[in-house]
């Protein structure tokens, strides 16, 4: 795998062509996500750790339907979901760089029809791009079949530092999600509705002190915008400690996931040792089992296309 290095004076990004992976991001002197040094470590990883997740980020069952033909996808959880792209997803194929420049790298997959019972060749492409202090990520697909398309970044973030001493758990990180509603989910944890996070321990519109883990999609509504180079994005949640982190996206839906099953012990690159809640992802979505529904079908006349950034800064906070 090659490693490429975009970087200003604030923010560095390390990008691997093995799963598009973003394998490491410092911004301001502290390593804020985890990683891996070795293809073996990255295939042997439970946890998707740094990886573009795809064809379809989430869970949804095996047997689909498009336009009344039936698709099988993978069931790569437990026998009952398929879950992030199936057994070998996008996080671990072979991506293309096409475009690079100090401050940005393209990559680029073409998925082949039928690859984990997914219709069409899906060409796909994503540009990581570093702007002032901010990781702009955008995606584009096409397709020559009727199919689904659902990509995300599965970073892991600690706004401590991820080197912390003794991998410091999600414990005083404050965390918002600007956000009206949450999902529910059935006996397989597959999203089958939502309600309104008001009055619940579901609602971080304002600013809260973690104190459980969080594994849940939450439907955005936040009114706070801003500009990355002439794409205009919607602040979705925010966490913060040493490094503010904030998440900007044009997704309908995010994921907070708090890194609960991440194993004790797991050693990342530089020998730092991590384990349950030592880091946590901001995966922007469309809602997850969309399938279910017959939606967002992507199809041969049309181009997918979304956009999320990271917005870094130094906080003073101890």
């Amino acid at each position: 795998m090659e490693k490429i290095i975009i970087k200003n004076d604030k923010i560095s990004v390390s990008v691997l062509t093995l799963g598009a992976i973003i394998q490491g991001i410092n911004a301001y002197g502290v390593d804020v996500t985890a990683g891996f040094d070795t293809e073996e470590e990255y295939f042997n990883d439970t946890c998707y750790f740094g990886g573009l997740i795809g064809r379809c980020a989430n869970r949804c069952g095996g047997l689909q339907f498009i336009d009344g033909e039936e698709i099988n996808l993978t069931l790569n959880e437990r026998g009952v979901n398929h879950l992030h792209g199936g057994n070998i997803g996008f996080n671990l194929k072979r991506w293309t760089v096409v475009d690079r420049s100090e401050t940005s790298v393209t990559l680029n997959y073409l998925s082949p029809d039928g690859e984990e019972g997914y219709s069409g060749n899906l060409d796909v492409y994503v540009t990581y791009t570093v702007i002032d202090d901010a990781l702009l990520i955008s995606y584009k697909a096409t397709t020559d079949k009727p199919t689904w398309v659902n990509l995300t970044n599965h970073s892991y973030f600690n706004p401590h530092g991820i080197n912390n001493e003794a991998g410091a758990r999600f414990g005083g990180v404050i965390v918002s999600i600007y956000a009206d509603r949450v999902s529910v989910y059935d006996e397989n944890s597959r999203v089958i509705g939502s309600v309104p996070v008001k009055d619940t321990e579901f609602d971080l519109n304002k600013p809260n002190l973690l104190s459980r883990f969080y594994d849940h999609n939450f439907y955005l509504n936040g009114d706070e915008y801003r500009d990355f180079s002439g794409i205009t994005l919607r602040k979705a949640g925010k966490m913060t400690s040493v490094i503010g982190i904030e998440c900007y996206t044009d997704a309908p839906c995010m994921q907070l996931y708090c890194g609960e099953f991440i194993p004790e012990g797991t050693v990342i690159s530089g020998g730092n040792v991590i384990g349950s809640g030592s880091a946590m992802c901001f995966e922007t979505q469309l809602e997850p089992n969309f399938q279910s529904k017959g939606e967002h079908i992507l199809r041969p006349d049309e181009v997918y296309k979304t956009s999320t950034a990271y917005v870094f800064s130094k906080t003073g906070i101890a």
